[in-house]
């Protein structure tokens, strides 16, 4: 039985679905327009702004097929393994990406307004709201204590969300050569002591474990235009 709930754990895994939910749930929890369910004690569920994101667990297919068409959400991020059961073909897939933050040290970031950090990822290979969107999420976070960053004013830019003791990096680009590798240390060290959490193209994974993270045997798909 799929139903909605007021409540939710800390992290304590690198489920990246649930880090997602979590997230969203510590800043947005007392939203009545953002909503949070489980399935049968086993899989969390979010909707904000039509995009839906599923965590991993035991999922009751039928059930969850159902639900979906009638909530019927713009966009669905959710383990690969979790569409294959729904029957549905992802956009495209991801890797989970993992390494602790032990990179101690003060950063050289730039003092950046959310105009700024949206325009510098602002790039066609980087999915982005629209920039007003952007804006007023990213301020709550970052007002809240639950986002970050580390950026250099047109050159790069790295942005990461936190939940307790885990932190997910939701952007990271580097306009100029070279400052892909500042940006990533940079938003390391600003998570000192945190388990961090990246998702990536499979032709961006060696960037990551140039720089200490490990490729974990997860993998999670992106629905776009759910019909």
């Amino acid at each position: 039985m799929i139903k909605l709930i007021s409540d939710l754990p800390e992290v304590s895994s690198e489920d990246l679905g649930f880090l997602k939910i979590k997230c969203l749930f510590d800043c947005y929890g007392s939203d009545k327009n953002t909503l949070f369910w489980r399935q049968d004690e086993a899989s969390y569920l979010s909707l904000s702004v039509c995009d839906m994101v599923i965590s991993e667990g035991d999922i009751n297919a039928e059930e969850l097929r159902e639900f979906i068409a009638v909530i019927s959400p713009k966009s669905i991020f959710c383990p690969y393994d979790t569409a294959v059961q729904l029957g549905l073909a992802p956009n495209e897939t991801v890797n989970l990406m993992r390494r602790q933050a032990d990179i101690m040290g003060d950063t050289d970031s730039d003092c950046l307004n959310s105009r700024d950090l949206y325009d510098i990822l602002d790039i066609s290979e980087f999915t982005l709201p629209n920039y007003p969107d952007f804006a007023v999420d990213y301020c709550r976070r970052f007002n809240m204590g639950q986002a970050d960053y580390y950026g250099i004013k047109n050159k790069c830019a790295a942005v990461s969300l936190s939940s307790g003791g885990y932190t997910l990096i939701t952007g990271i680009v580097s306009r100029q050569k070279g400052f892909g590798e500042k940006a990533l240390i940079g938003i390391i060290k600003k998570n000192y002591g945190k388990t961090v959490l990246a998702y990536c193209r499979d032709g961006l994974t060696g960037f990551y474990e140039k720089y200490g993270f490990k490729k974990l045997d997860k993998r999670y798909a992106l629905i776009n235009e759910y019909k």
